[in-house]
């Protein structure tokens, strides 16, 4: 399970884990103390266990002082990958000094940085921003970053009908040129299933709305203590498709302090597309037809450096779950009624992108990684970062396991979200009848998209000089 592997001097005894609990707390990771698991610091049977959790881990939560008796741990993450987060600072006689590492504020890891909801204000989010503020005159503006910064921190939020997501980066600088790549600090994935029953009742659910509740929280405090210049959070199809979705915007404002966008399909579609290509390594042929199939709407987008076209369909793995698939397992005749569904949203989205016969398949979104994710289970090698092709073969073996399968036969799957159980039926159904509608042998898998597109669009906004607590951004411009 990934987890949050924790690195500090004297890590038995001497040092307080209080501060690395929580940050592993808004990554949403379970945090591995050694003393706890690996049961003995002698070589090799602690050193063993030490080495396989930082393979398994997430990432690497490190206290100063640090000291050499963690030196090979920090050095082994570093080799293998891992992103290392530091609370407070390194002295520079410190070890690892050179680490491309990632710095946390302690103060915004304090426990007066979650306290509780009153009188319908802000959670935590002001004591936060409070202890970066500089005072000049009653304006609330952030320290600025350093001058020397060859980059833009940023923070994007994708709030979809299935999940949220956060994602805080580094954007190049202009002069790097167009192929330069982001640097992602850090990103957080959340199944909060905003968009419960909407598609039945036309209303956010109470219990949903406190658990987006309890999420955006956590994203306000990772956007203070990773010092963010430009924030931009869109909504997608559950705030369009709910009578109540303005009160959920209401609840942004309250608890992030900021406006959420409320994107059309076709905004959806193109930056998801944004996204998606310049992610790109080579080998992938344009031009290039996108499906970013959500809990809502499946967004297609075709084009090659931009996206010539772009539909967004009615078509989701939550809607079709919710409106097809009532029984655990499915009978037979809901899962022809859900290919029906399915069928007759494609043919309408495929008639309005003309020429995507002749484009690269890549397909985008939760359910298309845990399609894969499932598809690929004991490859020898992992999807990594570069482009992997899913083929039909395997979607179509995925489909027939998943099919007759109950909820906790699911659960049971290797890496399966436990919010993703009842919606991977549905999910494995729409990507087969995505590839089967197209005639496509192959998919390119994505882990980018939507996200990827908000952090890339801020590179264009005017700097975000204002704690998140203090100012309503709105179109990119910071109104106090």
């Amino acid at each position: 399970m990934p987890h949050a592997y924790y690195c500090a001097k004297c890590k038995n005894e001497e040092t307080d884990p209080r501060e690395a609990e929580r940050l592993a707390d808004i990554l949403g990771l379970p945090l591995w103390l050694p003393k706890d698991k690996a049961g003995s610091f002698g070589f090799p049977d602690g050193a063993l266990a030490c080495q396989r959790a930082i393979d398994e881990a997430d990432c690497v939560i490190c206290r100063p002082p640090i000291g050499r008796d963690c030196a090979w741990e920090l050095g082994y993450a570093a080799g293998t990958g891992k992103k290392i987060y530091v609370i407070g600072s390194l002295p520079e006689d410190d070890w690892m000094t050179k680490i491309d590492i990632h710095y946390v504020d302690p103060a915004a890891l304090a426990p007066r940085s979650r306290r509780p909801r009153t009188g319908g204000g802000p959670v935590g989010v002001p004591a936060l921003a409070a202890q970066d503020r500089i005072g000049d005159g009653g304006a609330s503006r952030r320290r600025p970053p350093p001058s020397d910064r060859a980059c833009t921190r940023v923070a994007a939020i994708d709030c979809g009908t299935n999940s949220i997501r956060l994602i805080v980066a580094d954007l190049p600088s202009a002069e790097r040129g167009p192929a330069a790549r982001m640097v992602e600090v850090v990103e957080r994935f959340d199944i909060i299933r905003l968009g419960q029953d909407v598609g039945r009742t036309g209303r956010l659910a109470r219990e949903a709305v406190d658990r987006a509740r309890a999420v955006l929280d956590d994203y306000a405090a990772l956007i203070t203590a990773f010092d963010v210049e430009r924030v931009r959070m869109c909504a997608t199809w559950v705030s369009r498709g709910a009578v109540d979705g303005e009160e959920f915007l209401t609840l942004v404002r309250d608890t992030l302090g900021l406006t959420s966008e409320v994107l059309s399909g076709r905004q959806e579609a193109h930056l998801a597309f944004a996204g998606v290509t310049r992610a790109l390594t080579g080998g992938v042929k344009a031009p290039y037809l996108m499906a970013d199939i959500g809990g809502g709407s499946t967004q297609f987008a075709l084009g090659s450096a931009d996206a010539e076209h772009a539909v967004s369909a009615d078509l989701g793995c939550v809607r079709i779950a919710e409106h097809h698939l009532l029984t655990d397992p499915p009978t037979s005749q809901e899962v022809a009624a859900a290919e029906r569904a399915i069928e007759a949203e494609l043919d309408e989205a495929l008639d309005a992108l003309p020429g995507w016969q002749d484009a690269t398949l890549i397909g985008v979104s939760e359910a298309v990684t845990t399609v894969a994710a499932i598809a690929w289970a004991g490859s020898a090698s992992s999807p990594g970062h570069h482009p992997r092709y899913l083929t039909y073969h395997e979607v179509d073996r995925v489909v027939t396991d998943l099919l007759g399968t109950t909820a906790a036969q699911r659960s049971r799957i290797p890496g399966m979200h436990p919010g993703m159980v009842d919606v991977i039926v549905a999910s494995a159904l729409v990507v087969r009848a995505t590839m089967k509608h197209t005639g496509k042998e192959t998919m390119v898998v994505s882990r980018h998209g939507l996200l990827h597109g908000i952090a890339w669009s801020l590179g264009d906004r005017p700097p975000h000089t204002a704690s998140p607590a203090a100012a309503v951004i709105d179109g990119g411009k910071v109104r106090p």
